[in-house]
């Protein structure tokens, strides 16, 4: 399980990191008072990216965690290349959110992303404990095969 949720945050961090300097140093997508000063904007993106992938990668480990423990999933974990494709997923969602609700509704968009966290927590967590249930499925064995 440990092993799933840090490929997900690397999965979260790293694409992060990719998107946000495809948006500043090649799309300009600053605010205002940043155009000009790229590195800085970069540098402020990166703090943001690193609380993002804390706060993600911490709400889905929290949630699949008390999920698993609810469910009696223990011997089980999910896989870990799901995991990393799963966080990728999540971060390139997150920037075509961010743009559309600043662009749609930009006095709602810091209460846009609010939601996504929300919702990016608790699909990925129902995503990565379905397939706990799968790894479960797999590893049980039918007694009709041991029956003589």
């Amino acid at each position: 399980m440990r092993r799933a949720i840090l490929l997900f945050m690397s999965g979260v961090f790293c694409t992060a990191l990719l998107s946000d300097a495809i948006s500043v140093y090649i799309f300009h997508d600053v605010d205002k008072d940043m155009i000009g000063h790229w590195n800085e904007a970069f540098t402020g993106l990166c703090a943001e990216l690193i609380l993002f992938s804390l706060i993600v990668g911490g709400g889905v480990a929290l949630l699949t965690w008390l999920l698993r423990l609810l469910l009696h999933l223990k011997g089980y974990s999910p896989r870990s290349r799901l995991a990393l494709f799963l966080g990728i997923g999540v971060t390139v969602l997150q920037y075509l959110w961010d743009f559309a609700g600043r662009t749609v509704f930009p006095n709602l968009a810091d209460s846009s992303l609010g939601l996504y966290l929300i919702v990016a927590i608790v699909f990925s967590s129902i995503v990565l404990v379905r397939d706990n249930f799968k790894q479960m499925k797999l590893h049980q064995t039918p007694r009709d095969l041991f029956d003589d």
